[in-house]
């Protein structure tokens, strides 16, 4: 039997060869990298489902789409779209042109199996209703009592159908499909009678953690528990979906007052903070929800879940495990932080960025052996933005690549004018982002390239990552480290202690330096014995043969104590602010010792 045909849509090529690795078993796989490609393929063979890639450079997936569906050849061929967005306009926008599903990178081959094979059973089997239907009013005077039976059967088949497309088959719960039929018909219902209904849009917490430590089996069994004790919190005129992921909606009608709605989002947190019991593990999780209300909050459909998506990002960036209402305010804020982007990407353009050094001192020598690069940027308007605020912007977009790369080039630059100052012995530490270890973004070349460029030793350059890296666990990600560590960089784990990284990681990852965040430094209570937790972190860097830099020490008696205790460097306003190039050099060049 001939297989069905793929047409896989993707102007990356590493990501055509992913997909076609996972489906070349069953399907016939061909390949297109723009829509010139699209359409010739289409023109010359039959496809039974297009994958297509929304982000592609000169034509997007959308307009694709767009102009597939305009041929009536090609409007009933099922085309499931990819992409790294999951933003509810951008799912609403694909629908709306004309795609049945959406998957997200990164993929998880078993979904990208399981939703092709589902849309091309549907496909066929609408095929085939439509062709039986045609068929069975031709003989619709012969076999009346035939025909009956025959039309029942093909309504099961439907009715099934109609069910796959429209129910989440973990939870079993509706998806997104059947949720926006339902919110239409919330709005519509609301605007007649001149009532009004709430949304809670629902996203867990800690599920990322349960997922990389206990796997996607246990992790899959818990988002089925948690859509049943969500079904336990509604009332029978309520409606519940599972859009995707760990994300869930409510939506409440019937309300007196919007303020109702907090009955519904206490007795759902307080639910899902009860413990979970699955194959003998007790998981603890919470969850964070979003609230927003018809009309108070503006009478357009389309903004109800971005409001409750800036709602729930309140709440998750906050105490977590808790809810917030939509307010105006909101809006306010994220077009600030939109202005804050764009201006961030003039600022760039303008060479308006700086940086500035803070010292980082060997606690033998008492001097001053490395300093750490921290972006600063005075904007025109708001004053000095906090860097913080900066590289969250900067994370919300790919204007992080382009910063990281920034700072980077800065930093060498920086590295090398100093060198040609006769300072020889002076190590520079840069932070770096998630993102900027991406196999895509190459930061081995860029790094090879720039210590040529500057002239620069490899092992003066110390990179900061996060322990949030260390919990990616990626296979790309440990390739990248180990390249670069076989280069001769350098790596240190920032702010250690705050994340869930463990023995197991420090010794699968290439780390030469731990720093104890400043949290631990500032909450020091030597009397009260709060020092035991530093007292083990020093101890176990020394056990494998790691470095150990404490941050933001600000006393003296901080500083006797790391002193005491073997600590290696230090770091902090004891010994100096981040301050320029120029006084960096000054302290140099005077041999200051820092106490």
């Amino acid at each position: 039997m001939p297989k069905d045909t793929i047409l896989i849509v993707d102007d990356e090529r590493f990501f055509c060869n992913l997909l076609q690795n996972i489906l070349e078993n069953e399907y016939d796989i061909v390949i297109a990298t723009n829509k010139k490609e699209t359409l010739q393929h289409l023109k010359n063979q039959y496809i039974d489902l297009i994958l297509l890639d929304i982000v592609m450079p000169e034509h997007d997936g959308y307009e694709i789409c767009k102009e597939i569906k305009q041929h009536e050849k090609y409007s009933r061929l099922p085309i499931i779209f990819l992409t790294v967005k999951n933003e509810i306009e951008d799912e609403l926008k694909g629908f709306y042109v004309g795609a049945v599903d959406y998957i997200t990178k990164p993929i998880s081959p078993p979904i990208v199996s399981a939703r092709v094979a589902t849309h091309i059973a549907l496909a066929k089997a609408t095929q085939k209703l439509e062709q039986h239907s045609v068929k069975l009013e031709q003989m619709v005077s012969q076999r009346t009592v035939e025909l009956t039976r025959q039309i029942a059967e093909k309504q099961k088949v439907y009715e099934k159908l109609h069910y796959l497309a429209n129910y989440d088959q973990l939870t079993l719960l509706p998806n997104r499909n059947l949720f926006n039929e339902r919110l239409a018909y919330a709005y519509k219902l609301a605007k007649r009678n001149q009532s009004s209904f709430s949304l809670l849009l629902i996203d867990l917490d800690r599920f990322k953690i349960v997922n990389d430590s206990l796997g996607h089996h246990i992790g899959d069994l818990l988002l089925e528990q948690v859509g049943k004790r969500l079904s336990g919190c509604l009332r029978g005129v309520d409606s519940i979906a599972r859009l995707g992921g760990d994300e869930f909606t409510v939506t409440l009608t019937e309300l007196q007052q919007k303020q109702d709605a907090t009955i519904v989002a206490e007795k759902i947190i307080l639910d899902l903070s009860r413990p979970f019991q699955i194959h003998g593990q007790t998981i603890h999780i919470g969850c964070s929800i979003g609230i927003t209300s018809f009309p108070e909050d503006g009478e357009d459909l389309s903004s109800m879940l971005k409001n409750a998506d800036m709602a729930m990002y309140k709440v998750k960036h906050g105490t977590k495990n808790s809810y917030a209402f939509f307010s105006s305010e909101m809006t306010t804020h994220a077009n600030h932080r939109m202005e804050l982007e764009k201006d961030l990407y003039t600022a760039l353009n303008n060479n308006d960025l700086f940086l500035l050094y803070q010292p980082i001192i060997n606690l033998q020598s008492k001097k001053l052996c490395t300093v750490e690069a921290l972006l600063r940027w005075n904007h025109p308007i708001h004053g000095a933005v906090p860097p913080e605020k900066i590289i969250s912007i900067a994370e919300e977009s790919d204007l992080i690549l382009i910063l990281g790369e920034w700072i980077l080039k800065k930093s060498c630059e920086q590295l090398s004018i100093w060198r040609s100052e006769n300072i020889t012995n002076l190590h520079i530490a840069i932070n770096m982002s998630t993102r900027q270890f991406d196999k895509k973004y190459d930061s081995v070349k860029l790094l090879t390239k720039l210590i040529n460029q500057y002239n620069i030793p490899k092992h003066h350059i110390h990179l900061e990552i996060t322990e949030g890296l260390l919990l990616e666990d990626s296979k790309d990600i440990l390739d990248t480290l180990s390249e670069l560590k076989s280069i001769g960089i350098l790596f240190s784990i920032d702010d250690f202690g705050t994340g869930y990284s463990s023995l197991s990681y420090l010794r699968k990852f290439p780390v030469d330096i731990l720093k104890i965040d400043k949290s631990f430094i500032g909450n020091l209570n030597i009397a009260s014995g709060d020092d035991a937790l530093i007292k083990a972190i020093i101890a176990m860097a020394q056990s494998l043969n790691l470095t150990v830099i404490a941050e933001g020490v600000e006393t003296k008696e901080q500083l006797d104590f790391l002193h005491a205790h073997d600590c290696d460097k230090v770091q902090g306003f004891y010994f100096s602010n981040p301050v320029t190039a120029d006084q960096i050099s000054l302290m140099l060049k005077n041999k200051k010792t820092f106490f």
